[in-house]
């Protein structure tokens, strides 16, 4: 009955995604004869980011059904199966962590993990900042991180997605602008915006009326933004002062959410919510699934291919997907397991 259902949920699948899906023989795709894996994690493992040249697999969980609690950052090695959440060291008194996005960056010789935290008690708030820790190995604990500083500022409205240039600058997407509101949301509002820091400079507001930007991915010449509301993957030319110029549309796609790296250089994994009715029923009663789609996307090429898709029995709520050895890992926004499948 699981493969007639995900047979029936491939049909089904939009006409014009479908019609504009691009096969490649150089991508893998989840062999579904193979079979998936649940790997437990705590609740809510939403961001996924391997570290690059191994097979630890770094995870942002934070229960969103109970926004209340806290969260952890879990490390996961793909080759031996082995799960531990990551020992925080040195953080200031008070701090509530509950991390949402993250990024890496390499700097002075160390690698810092960039953190979108939501450190008061509810979503619709706009007080929300950045957390840097820096990642050390420790003899008897194994990798642990460290904190370095916290970031606030006002144009932090609401952050969803952090991303750091090669430079060192630093772009975050608002889902919303104004944190509080509710409004944006109900009525699907271009008010959100991505926003940008350079180290000794204020924030700014470097692309603006925009429908909840969810993924960004900064490069040397360009910053990619996933739209969920947009419903469109934006490409941004990005200028030596680190603004933005005038986008163009790579895609037109369904609820986006993250952007990761893909097999290949210039592939992107991007994740795609089905019905959001559903999104948000599955939030309520995890016993209410919510489709989803990881597409392998080429900005420049216009090539696509779906790698995963699922009607919401095997996962639900996706948000981000990663690729190590031979299996794809995707994570999720609400329930206590990442996904593990096996890939042709």
């Amino acid at each position: 009955m699981r493969e007639l259902r995900h047979a029936l949920y491939a049909l089904l699948l939009p006409a014009w995604l479908l019609a504009g899906t691009v096969a490649s023989a150089a991508l893998p795709t989840v062999d579904d004869k193979a079979g998936c894996q649940r790997i437990t994690t705590a609740a809510g493992p939403y961001s996924l980011f391997l570290l690059p040249g191994s097979t630890r697999l770094l995870i942002s969980t934070h229960d969103r059904r109970h926004f209340e609690k806290t969260g952890e950052i879990q490390e996961y090695d793909t080759a031996s199966g082995q799960l531990h959440t990551l020992p925080r060291r040195g953080e200031p008194a008070g701090l509530q962590f509950r991390p949402h996005h993250l990024d890496m960056q390499q700097k002075n010789g160390e690698t810092l993990l960039w953190i979108v935290n939501h450190d008061e008690d509810s979503p619709n708030s706009p007080q929300h900042s950045l957390l840097v820790y820096a990642l050390q190995s420790d003899a008897l604990k194994g990798d642990i991180l460290v904190f370095r500083r916290r970031i606030r500022d006002a144009l932090l409205s609401s952050p969803n997605h952090v991303s750091v240039a090669p430079d060192g600058d630093v772009y975050v997407s608002n889902d919303r602008r104004n944190g509080n509101s509710w409004l944006e949301l109900a009525l699907r509002q271009s008010k959100a915006n991505v926003v940008h820091w350079r180290e000794g400079e204020p924030w700014e507001v470097v692309a603006d009326e925009l429908a909840f930007p969810n993924g960004v991915k900064a490069e040397s010449t360009r910053v990619l933004v996933a739209l969920s509301f947009g419903n469109a993957l934006l490409v941004y030319p990005r200028h030596a002062d680190g603004k933005l110029g005038t986008p163009r549309k790579a895609f037109s796609l369904p609820a986006l959410d993250g952007i990761t790296p893909g097999p290949e250089s210039g592939i992107y994994l991007l994740a795609s919510h089905g019905p959001l009715l559903d999104f948000l029923r599955h939030k309520h009663d995890s016993r209410h699934p919510a489709s989803g789609i990881i597409q392998a996307l080429n900005p420049d090429t216009g090539s696509q291919q779906i790698v995963f898709n699922d009607d919401g029995q095997r996962i639900s709520a996706l948000t981000s997907a990663v690729m190590s050895g031979s299996s794809l890992y995707i994570g999720q926004a609400f329930d206590n397991f990442i996904l593990r499948c096996p890939l042709h």
